[in-house]
């Protein structure tokens, strides 16, 4: 499916990818290095889980220097902004999250960012929203397209993202609280 993705108008854009190291994200990156685009890597340490916070985003910086191309990454302090905005960790990461994105974006002169958010991520917004009751826009869950946001693996399942990550045989991390239920996921599709 690698030919849907390269297939696209991008050869010719100047991307920036939100790589968390999670396997959603790292399989986009490999995508959209087999394809050949012009990409660079964003990283966000949100500072929530100590030094597997930190190896992560050496594991980023390792495949950004191995593939030879741009780097950028920030660090957060999640957990007092979100106390100062008195939001939730999750939402602080998420405002942090694609503020910076787009800075980088704008100074970098990037056509669009790229985020990993996939078919099973879509299917989870659109749940939540209706639990929340926003009507029928909740609906519509997760656009393909916003703006200078692009998500490309929107029309793919998790089960096929880690069909390809193994037949690609891709290294990825494994974000421990996502086997937990404190709200402190570094959100692997970045």
């Amino acid at each position: 499916w690698s030919s849907d993705v390269c297939s696209s108008d991008l050869a010719e854009k100047h991307l920036l990818i939100g790589l968390s190291g999670g396997i959603d994200s790292v399989v986009l990156a490999h995508l959209t290095y087999t394809c050949g685009f012009q990409f660079a890597i964003a990283h966000c340490n949100f500072s929530l889980r100590g030094k597997e916070s930190n190896d992560d985003e050496k594991f980023t910086e390792k495949i950004a220097k191995g593939w030879k191309i741009p780097f950028h990454s920030v660090r957060f302090n999640t957990i007092e902004f979100a106390k100062s905005k008195k939001i939730s960790v999750q939402m602080a990461a998420r405002e942090l999250r694609y503020n910076w994105f787009e800075e980088i974006r704008e100074q970098n002169d990037y056509d669009f960012i790229l985020t990993a958010h996939h078919k099973n991520d879509n299917l989870e917004t659109i749940l939540l929203n209706l639990t929340r009751g926003t009507g029928i826009d909740g609906i519509s869950g997760i656009p393909k397209k916003t703006k200078n946001m692009l998500r490309p693996l929107l029309e793919f399942t998790r089960t096929e993202i880690e069909t390809y990550a193994k037949t690609n045989k891709l290294k990825f991390r494994e974000d421990s609280s996502n086997r937990s239920e404190e709200p402190t996921s570094e959100l692997q599709s970045q």
